[in-house]
């Protein structure tokens, strides 16, 4: 490949090569589109806001494309004034880069538009001179290293080293770096849509950016689920398609590319991926309603919103204008096409997540994929191979699109559907040069049922984790009841009983008081118990959800507008409803202004309410995941009114003791797979993290101990706690903080488990979700459990690396689970739990397992209040206590 120093001689032989060319192939005018007039183009767009050019000279390409799609005019012409004139790269090298990318792709057009903006920027007729020679001599080192990238990137954008990455980084810093790519990015998409178009030089050159802002609602702000596709099975291959083979495109079968997608979720991005909360300060209001789990969309707009926003916005517009018009499974194979011709992994595992979103399922995905990998496409209808083999030229070489292919495309599909193809076709060029710039590591769950809003399909049952009691054998392990014995009992309370039958009465108690005694509405509980379900994908709790709604008097219409498109939940609904998924998704990321306006509506107690449900729905539905629990035979059942006898369930607090301290292993080796982002936020950035969590301010006032303590019972209110997640849960809504108290207590004094061991897990859990408070809780009760300051800054540094190996495999293994667990719960299998079970005993195993999920319980409570750090050690009072309850009474 060449470098950027003999570049003169690429553009010397171009110079000579392009007019012919040319002359062989005219600029396709007119062939996808015919422009409008001017005045007729402004008719056809949606109001401006804002900006002064509003009436004046339009580029060729936006007059083409307005007649078909003004809205999605409208959006390009604001990407390109954002491209052009907000960009935080140098005005001068950003038209140089322009130019590069453009020559190489052999668009005249844009040619001629980025040497108009070098000479806005400054350049003079030698620096153009210079430039169209390919002589970047007397430019300093980064500007060339800047224009060798752009070349790069435009050629072949995955054979972009990591090292030539990071010498741009430390030239202009992250953010412009950043900027280059999405510049290239828009250069490939712009030039390629140019050269389909066959867009015309305007008659008087070049035209300025058009400087307007057009009215925010008719450029699709938020993002509309698709509509579902329809499936046509595959044809059987024949052996003869109509497309010429090309013996490079077989060369990388399926299971090569399957590898390569494997490598790329093992791959680090190029950047730091921000964290939510450092994206969405960035974003207009309304543009993301909740976290997005897209790397992609991450370092986009982390690093570059002024140029990531406006193509968001593109995205979705051209999304809501042609999406009717649009068959989704062909239009993903188009992008496939792309990836594989330009080899983007991370794009091509996006394509295989879209088809699942589309409605394929994975072995219909995989048998499209190879289809599409091999050199016989006769399972496609011709004009699908045509799309394909169009998709093929134009990403390999743009600059040979003919009349004919253009042609061929209006023959196929009609003039508009043609278009549409040239329009998509080129995008995904975009798409793919931001993918291969920053080299994203592809996600290993699929981000798009999240980023549309879709709801992913059940699971199919399997076989529970464990061996579920009996009805009978159940009630006889438990604690004697004084009332509501030998009802039916749902399958958690006989998954968890066989091992802490006391355990798993105590849930029964909680269980009833989150469904029969909050003091939020019951139609509204049922509902959000119901969202924070589905966003967890636990089939069992959304029954019970639905169950209950269908009891607090909701019909089926209730449960039909509840299930179906978020986007037509009734307005008195969507903000509590919005609050439970993010506390489910992403509880970290939750503004504060919608904690307010949630507050101001329904009062301080069932705000508090609302997070203490959504703590509880994350807490059971990983006991149903994690154990895989079937629905009862004729469940879902009701709310079970028991009463178990005076003491059968632990009030005191209890402190298992620490029986000896762990040492770490010298010369170990790490067992599991390392986790894609776990190192991004190392050791040092976790404690800045923790301190910021102490100066915060909570969202509802921490009551006093004496304001809290009249609500509590007498064994509860015995002694003062300084824990502020106990005054505030206990103070606003004790009717349900002390089921769970009681429910953690008895667990506790049932089954103890190593407290160093307990406490490292849930650190893993605090760090895979982001709890700061939380993650400070667990440095506390280390160093009650014996570890000094140093042992414990020794411990949580090396759980916060990605080199386990000083620990235990066996501890390794459970951490692994602890992150799957928390972040992924779907995706656990009975073979995960099995594990567990190998590793650590059956009834440990029980234990650790039910102290993992507790950790959802009490990470989404600090998270949905943002409770402040405290700064002493407030457990020390907690072990005194624990020490205190343990002593005989005289």
């Amino acid at each position: 490949m060449p470098s950027l120093f003999n570049l003169s001689l690429i553009v010397l032989f171009a110079t000579l090569v392009v007019p012919a060319v040319a002359i062989a192939n005219p600029p396709n005018e007119g062939t996808l589109a015919s422009p409008l007039s001017n005045e007729e183009a402004w008719k056809r767009l949606p109001p401006v806001a804002s900006g002064g050019d509003a009436g004046k000279p339009l580029p060729s390409w936006a007059r083409m494309l307005a007649g078909t799609l003004p809205r999605t005019t409208a959006a390009f012409l604001s990407l390109d004034n954002a491209q052009r004139t907000r960009s935080p790269l140098d005005p001068k090298l950003r038209a140089r880069m322009r130019w590069v990318s453009a020559h190489i792709n052999h668009s005249p057009y844009a040619e001629a538009v980025a040497i108009f903006d070098a000479r806005r920027a400054g350049l003079d007729d030698a620096e153009i001179a210079a430039l169209r020679a390919g002589d970047f001599s007397k430019l300093p080192p980064g500007d060339r290293a800047a224009l060798e990238f752009a070349r790069k990137m435009t050629e072949e954008s995955a054979a972009v080293t990591d090292a030539e990455f990071a010498n741009l980084v430390k030239a202009f810093g992250e953010k412009r770096a950043a900027s280059m790519v999405l510049l290239m990015a828009y250069s490939n998409f712009q030039d390629r849509f140019l050269i389909c178009l066959g867009a015309p030089i305007e008659p008087g050159g070049p035209l300025p950016p058009v400087d307007v802002s057009f009215d925010p609602n008719a450029l699709a702000p938020k993002g509309s689920p698709p509509k579902p596709a329809p499936k046509t099975p595959l044809a059987q291959a024949t052996g003869s398609d109509q497309i010429e083979d090309a013996p490079d495109w077989i060369a990388a079968n399926y299971n090569i590319l399957q590898d390569r997608l494997e490598n790329q979720r093992r791959r680090p991005t190029r950047l730091r991926v921000p964290a939510w909360e450092e994206v969405i300060g960035g974003l207009p209001a309304g543009l993301f309603n909740r976290p997005s789990l897209v790397v992609w969309n991450r370092v986009c707009l982390g690093y570059a919103p002024e140029l990531a926003v406006p193509f968001e916005l593109l995205m979705r517009t051209a999304g809501s204008e042609i999406g009717p018009r649009w068959d989704r499974i062909f239009g993903q194979g188009l992008f496939w096409v792309t990836t594989k011709a330009v080899n983007c992994s991370y794009c091509m595992g996006h394509c295989e997540m879209n088809w699942e979103v589309a409605g394929l399922t994975k072995p219909e995905i995989a048998e499209r994929s190879k289809l599409l990998s091999g050199g016989d496409w006769s399972s496609f209808p011709p004009a699908e191979q045509h799309a394909y083999a169009f998709a093929r030229k134009l990403s390999r070489s743009p600059g040979s699109i003919e009349d004919a292919d253009i042609q061929t495309l209006k023959q196929d599909n009609g003039p508009e559907r043609a278009l549409f193809i040239a329009l998509n076709a080129s995008r995904y060029h975009y798409m793919t040069r931001i993918s291969n710039g920053f080299q994203l590591t592809l996600e290993r769950d699929n981000v798009f049922y999240d980023y549309y809003n879709v709801k992913p399909p059940t699971p199919a049952a399997s076989e529970p984790a464990v061996a579920l009691l009996s009805d009978a054998e159940c009630w006889k392990r438990m604690p004697q009841a004084v009332s509501g014995s030998g009802q039916p009992l749902p399958s958690w309370a006989k998954g968890v009983a066989a091992q802490m039958p006391r355990t798993a009465a105590a849930m029964l108690a909680l269980d009833l008081a989150q469904r029969t005694k909050s003091p939020l509405d019951p139609k509204l509980r049922a509902k959000m118990r119901w969202v924070i379900a589905a966003a967890n994908r636990c089939a069992y709790s959304e029954a019970y959800a639905i169950a209950d709604l269908k009891r607090a008097g909701g019909d089926d219409a209730d449960v039909a507008t509840l299930i179906g498109n978020s986007g037509n939940w009734p307005e008195a609904d969507r903000d509590p409803l919005d609050f439970a998924r993010q506390l489910t998704v992403s509880a970290s990321t939750i503004p504060d202004p919608l904690f307010a306006k949630l507050r101001e509506r329904f009062g301080d107690k069932k705000v508090a309410s609302m997070v203490l449900l959504a703590a509880y729905g994350n807490f059971q539905d990983r006991i149903v995941l994690g154990l895989g629990l079937p629905l009862e035979e004729g469940g879902p059942l009701p709310p079970l009114e028991v009463e178990f006898a005076p003491g059968a369930l632990q009030s005191r607090p209890v402190l298992p003791d620490q029986k000896k301290l762990p040492r770490a292993i010298e010369g170990g080796s790490t067992v599991v797979e390392a986790d894609r982002e776990w190192s991004e936020l190392p050791y040092e950035r976790l404690q800045a993290r923790l301190e910021g969590q102490r100066a915060r301010t909570p969202r509802l006032p921490v009551p006093t101990w004496d304001e809290v303590k009249k609500g509590l019972p007498p064994e509860f209110a015995a002694r003062p706690t300084r824990i502020v997640w106990n005054l505030v849960c206990s103070g606003y809504v004790p009717e349900l903080a002390v089921p769970w108290s009681r429910s953690t207590r008895t667990h506790w004094a049932e089954l103890p488990q190593d407290r160093v061991f307990e406490e490292s897990l849930f650190w893993i859990q605090t760090r895979s979700i982001r709890c700061n408070y939380c993650m400070g809780h667990c440095e506390m009760l280390l160093e009650v459990a014996g570890l000094d300051k140093d042992g414990v800054a020794d411990r949580t540094r090396r759980l916060a690396g990605d080199d386990w190996s000083s620990f235990p495999p066996a501890e390794q293994r459970t951490y692994a689970y602890a992150r799957k667990l928390s972040k992924t719960p779907w995706d656990l299998t009975a073979a995960d739990y099995r594990t567990l079970e190998k590793d650590l005993g059956e009834g440990p195993a029980m234990s650790v397992f039910w102290w993992l999920c507790r950790g959802l319980y009490m990470t989404r409570v600090s998270d949905g209040f943002q409770l402040p750090l405290e700064r002493d050690n407030v457990f020390q009072d907690l072990a005194k206590a624990a020490k205190d309850a343990a002593q005989p009474k005289p």
